[in-house]
């Protein structure tokens, strides 16, 4: 009986070792583990942030057609309401994507977002992030948190798409393109703007009353801010009409024109160049068969300008306004 117990206890020991050797995990020895940043980098190697406390605002920019002016219409300014635009990451002429992160925005949201090593790459032939990657923008305005990774990510490609996404409003009024469908603002920008807007009116008014009654100047200050010829007989009210259109049009850029220090000068080459005491070839101008610049200058309306207000050039200036009077 006892033999019979040992042999038994013997027999449950080797069962417990074999079921132990058939339970254990077994290891594949096939390609390793894809590493993500969380797990390649530590917090103090990392690049500083990329993502800020900011939200921006991008705005459909409004283009009036000639079928429909009615604001209230739903199609108005070119979009219908519940319409949305999809932009995505552009590609150069070598079929190649635009790279929208730099390499330190790259690797800080990797790290954040938890993706693997070169995830952001645009060099990826397979699971590239970026390939079908879109950003959809509503009429209205639409809100993006800069301190949210995703939100960034919409914000720089937004930014890559050059010429139909204005950066700023800044951007917008100092070289406005035809192609632009949206505007980047941030959020106090508009504000801003407008505060600035309401200055530049109030000046220009202030600035066009000064010369209210001078005929030659306003003409000067319509056709260069207006970007177009005023024919020599212009009546005086003609003249402050343009004026006014021009200042409800962009006051910042009358502003620029009328106070313009060179001013005084551009109308008295334009009025000599009428009276045929200066001539001009295209764009230059030109006194006594001489260019009306320094060396190696283009004779145009503001170098002229300039060269005739230098001291040394007086005597010039002074020839071609007695042959004014």
């Amino acid at each position: 009986m006892k033999e019979n117990s040992i042999e038994l206890l013997g027999e449950v020991e080797e069962l417990g070792r074999t079921m132990v050797e058939k339970t254990e995990p077994t290891v594949k020895r096939g390609k390793p583990a894809k590493v993500t940043r969380n797990e390649a980098m530590e917090e103090e190697d990392l690049p500083p942030s990329c993502l800020r406390n900011e939200r921006v605002s991008v705005r459909y920019l409004m283009k009036e057609s000639g079928m429909i002016t009615n604001p209230k219409h739903v199609f108005y300014g070119g979009m219908a309401n519940d319409a949305t635009r999809v932009f995505t990451v552009p590609v150069l002429s070598s079929g190649q994507l635009v790279n929208v992160l730099t390499n330190e925005e790259k690797t800080y949201l990797e790290y954040v977002m938890g993706l693997e090593v070169n995830a952001l790459s645009i060099y990826l032939k397979t699971n590239n992030y970026w390939k079908n990657y879109q950003v959809r923008l509503k009429k209205g305005d639409n809100l993006l948190n800069l301190s949210d990774p995703n939100e960034y990510i919409n914000y720089k490609v937004l930014l890559a798409n050059k010429d139909l996404i204005a950066p700023s409003m800044q951007a917008l009024n100092d070289y406005p393109k035809a192609t632009y469908q949206f505007v980047i603002m941030a959020e106090n920008e508009e504000q801003s703007n407008i505060a600035k807007e309401m200055n530049d009116t109030m000046s220009s008014y202030m600035e066009l009353g000064k010369i209210i009654d001078d005929v030659d100047t306003l003409r000067v200050v319509v056709e260069l801010a207006g970007g177009r010829n005023t024919a020599p007989n212009s009546k005086l009210d003609f003249l402050k009409t343009q004026c006014n259109k021009l200042i409800q049009t962009d006051p910042s850029i009358f502003l620029k024109v009328i106070r313009d220090p060179l001013l005084p000068n551009k109308v008295l080459l334009k009025k000599a160049k009428e009276n045929n005491v200066v001539t001009t070839r295209g764009n230059f101008y030109y006194y006594g068969g001489a260019p009306l610049c320094g060396h190696n200058e283009e004779p145009t309306l503001s170098v002229a300008a300039k060269y005739l207000g230098l001291p040394k050039n007086s005597e010039t200036k002074f020839s071609i306004e007695a042959k004014l009077r």
